[in-house]
């Protein structure tokens, strides 16, 4: 009995036939094989959703990590102004002789006007905070950061605003008394009280008359005052703007540093809170523009000077006689002016001169209101 032959050893039984059709795949092995992994549609939609999670996750901490570098930039700023002596002298330029030159800052309130900076900021930041979190759907996806600025607010002292308005208005008075004999500044305060109860006949005898002198040299007398005031109040104001400006601040940098350039720059500080405001979607509250304003009024002042020396050079031009008789109103007293006997040349160079430094003074006090403005409105 014949009997076919048995296959040979670690032979397949039977081998396929290249020509033949492979059979359709079932609809379980497609479904197996519809992603390149072999993950359902399923798990894929979850892999996305766990993906957004963890980059939001991931946004969130980097939102957070710059709110904590800029705390951590106000209260290094804090820490620097206690270690500032009591009057810090900046270069007013880089190169030349303008880095020979010393500008001299008052460390005397610095610490209120830094303070009152970032309490503004941080209260803006947190009440934007609490409206997202009260229309969120999630009200704890900010609440470390408004833990965190509600915990820096409460650590900040408040400023004795009250002190610190007697105290500007006492200094403008005590500035003032020495010059009572040309003008008593009390009188300008009596006409302002008249002026606040509508005293119409109190304000017209004081505008009117013999009592028209008396009034004008006691406007004089507290401008001088509120001038300086004003000074004592805008030093310390642009000091600050230099250590916001040369955040990481260091000692070195604020020797070498140059004044005049931070009536326009806004870097460090200032660009840190740009970038978390406009993170968020606000603006930054603006910072009063106190040293420009007071920059302008003492350019104004110069403005007049130069206007009064213009004329002065056309009467000697001209060669007019004029007289003017004034009342210093001190008692026994005569005083008689003469010009000094001098070309006119001469007075109009200083005229010149005097123009040209208004000139270059306008020109600076317009980059800075543009770029200040600039800034304000990116924020």
């Amino acid at each position: 009995m014949n009997r076919d032959p048995e296959p040979a050893p670690n032979t397949p039984k039977s081998s396929p036939n290249p020509y033949q059709k492979s059979e359709p795949s079932s609809p379980e092995s497609s479904e197996d094989h519809a992603s390149p992994e072999g993950r359902t549609p399923e798990q894929e939609q979850e892999q996305e959703q766990e993906e957004e999670q963890e980059e939001e996750q991931e946004a969130r901490e980097e939102s957070e990590e710059r709110i904590r570098v800029l705390l951590k930039a106000y209260q290094q700023t804090l820490n620097e102004v206690e270690d500032l002596p009591t009057v810090v002298w900046v270069p007013w330029g880089r190169k030349g002789v303008g880095r020979y030159l010393k500008v001299p800052y008052l460390r005397l309130f610095l610490r209120y006007f830094v303070t009152y900076h970032i309490d503004r900021s941080l209260d803006t930041l947190n009440r934007h905070l609490l409206a997202t979190a009260a229309i969120s759907s999630d009200p704890d996806s900010n609440s470390s950061k408004r833990e965190a600025v509600k915990l820096y607010l409460q650590s900040l002292p408040s400023p004795p605003y009250r002190v610190l308005i007697f105290s500007a208005v006492l200094a403008a008075l005590v500035i003032a008394l020495p010059l009572q004999a040309f003008g008593n500044v009390f009188y300008v305060l009596d006409l302002v009280g008249a002026m606040l109860r509508f005293d119409v006949s109190y304000v017209g005898r004081a505008l009117a008359g013999k009592d028209l002198g008396p009034t004008v040299r006691s406007l004089i007398v507290l401008l001088i005052g509120l001038i300086a005031v004003a000074a004592l109040l805008t030093s310390p104001f642009g000091l600050k703007r230099i250590l916001f400006n040369l955040y990481p601040w260091t000692k070195e940098r604020l020797d070498s540093t140059a004044a005049r350039s931070h009536g326009y720059r806004v870097e460090g500080i200032y660009a840190l809170e740009e970038g978390i405001f406009s993170e968020i979607g606000i603006r930054s509250p603006k910072e009063g523009r106190w040293d420009l304003v007071f920059q302008t009024f003492l350019l104004s002042l110069l403005l007049i000077f130069g206007l009064c020396m213009a004329a002065l050079t056309l009467v000697v031009y001209m060669a007019w006689t004029i007289k003017l008789n004034v009342d210093l109103g001190l008692p026994r007293l005569e005083t008689h002016f003469t010009l000094p006997q001098v070309s006119w040349g001469y007075y109009a160079v200083f005229t010149g001169l005097v123009f040209a430094l208004i000139v270059l003074l306008l020109r600076r006090l317009i980059t800075a209101w543009k770029n200040r403005s600039r800034n304000a409105a990116s924020g």
